[in-house]
């Protein structure tokens, strides 16, 4: 076995109609390349995914099949230099997921999660290519490697171990069915909660509904109503950013409930998108696939490669914390339960959770003199991101200058 980081050999690659669409080709442009986000469109992330998953499987089985021994450089730095072209589509495919999720997109990432998990075990669970990284990973040669390098040799073949890479067939083809059906679920689960967030609104229909509300929030909330074309004085949306200063500021009890209840319930009202089935069917591939790879719960699989390295350890810090953390919560609501009766509230009031950033905020202005809304001019955008420069700079001595020539997904991308 060598260990010459210094030239290592290529992994073998392939090259699969790359000329098909921007996503699978090599960045291009200006500062060594950057993704041609103004030409992505939501039709080709399946055709894109579809040859770079190809490509990478090639490469993967040049890496499995090579007849020299396993080395170091032959096996673990060739699969770390594999799937480039998958890494480029999965990079703006990860852009669109968690940005511009809509319902073109979503339909493609339903079809391709559990394409994708699949594609995954092809790699993990490829025999020839698992005996390479066991080869790597117990030969004695692999002590006189960097610190580094070892820990990446390490890292690889635990990592296929815990993919399955040691079961049997049957076992192998069990566990592929279910990250599929999970690969699956997830989509759903989290598709659900984005659609309960685009359904549901609150709509404040009076200016009495507005009480409370900052200036900024009561614009907003009148555009979304605008938008929507809902004839009221605003909607408050179903999102955190929406949900959470509304929470903190209205002076309208019911309204708060309901707007907790509406966020706090996203997946969870019965209908269409409800998730309650998928919990459980998740949580019942989950208890499953980690008997096939000899853990007692999904748990213990999750956190054996983390610090804690068990659910019993886990817990026992959280334990550490639960105490002071219950007692200062009891101390904060000590202080909202004063105020609010101060205020009126009758002897039998209680803090809800709706109640708790409404009277956390009251309690901060009467003790502190610190009002959100004052600072708020000083937070915005703009000049957060001057701040976040200026902070890199004194730092680390960056610079930062605009990038007008670079494509961007969004006109709010700067």
């Amino acid at each position: 076995m060598t260990s010459s980081a210094q030239s290592p050999a290529p992994a073998a690659s392939v090259t699969l109609h790359t000329d098909q669409t921007p996503l699978v080709r090599p960045w291009a442009g200006p500062h060594g390349g950057v993704p041609a986000f103004d030409q992505v469109k939501v039709a080709d992330f399946k055709p894109a995914l579809e040859t770079a998953m190809a490509e990478n499987l090639t490469e993967i089985n040049a890496i499995a099949t090579n007849p020299k021994p396993a080395t170091f450089d032959n096996t673990i730095v060739a699969l770390e230099r594999s799937g480039q072209a998958l890494d480029r589509v999965q990079a703006v495919y990860g852009v669109w997921k968690t940005t511009l999720n809509d319902k073109a997109f979503g339909a493609v990432e339903a079809e391709m999660a559990p394409k994708m998990a699949a594609f995954s075990d092809q790699i993990t669970q490829n025999t020839a290519l698992f005996k390479r990284i066991e080869a790597v990973y117990k030969a004695p040669a692999t002590k006189k490697l960097t610190p580094e390098q070892q820990r990446l040799v390490e890292v690889r073949y635990k990592g296929f171990v815990r993919a399955g890479a040691k079961l049997d067939a049957p076992a192998k083809a069990r566990l592929s069915q279910i990250n599929q059906q999970l690969a699956g679920l997830f989509t759903k689960f989290s598709q659900n909660v984005l659609a309960d967030e685009a359904d549901s609104v609150l709509v404040l229909k009076t200016d009495q509904d507005l009480g409370g509300l900052p200036p900024s929030l009561r614009e907003s909330a009148k555009t979304s109503a605008d938008g929507r074309k809902i004839a009221a004085a605003g909607v408050i949306t179903n999102t955190r950013s929406s949900i959470d200063p509304f929470l903190t500021y209205s002076d309208q009890r019911a309204l708060r409930e309901k707007a907790w209840r509406m966020f706090t319930n996203r997946g969870d009202n019965g209908g269409a998108h409800d998730n309650n089935v998928l919990i459980t069917q998740i949580l019942q591939l989950r208890a499953e696939r980690a008997k096939l790879l000899g853990y007692a719960t999904h748990a213990h699989l999750r956190l054996d490669n983390t610090m804690a390295k068990t659910p019993e350890a886990a817990m026992q810090l959280m334990l550490e914390m639960w105490k002071p953390a219950v007692a200062r919560v009891h101390e904060e609501v000590t202080d909202m339960l004063a105020l609010a009766k101060k205020e009126g509230a009758p002897a039998d009031f209680k803090i809800e959770p709706w109640d708790y950033r409404y009277y956390a905020e009251k309690v901060r202005l009467a003790r502190y003199d610190l009002d959100q809304n004052e600072v708020k001019q000083y937070l915005q955008l703009d000049k957060m991101r001057e701040g976040m420069f200026w902070v890199a700079g004194e730092l680390f001595n960056f610079s930062f200058v605009p990038a007008p020539d670079v494509p961007v997904y969004h006109p709010d991308v700067k």
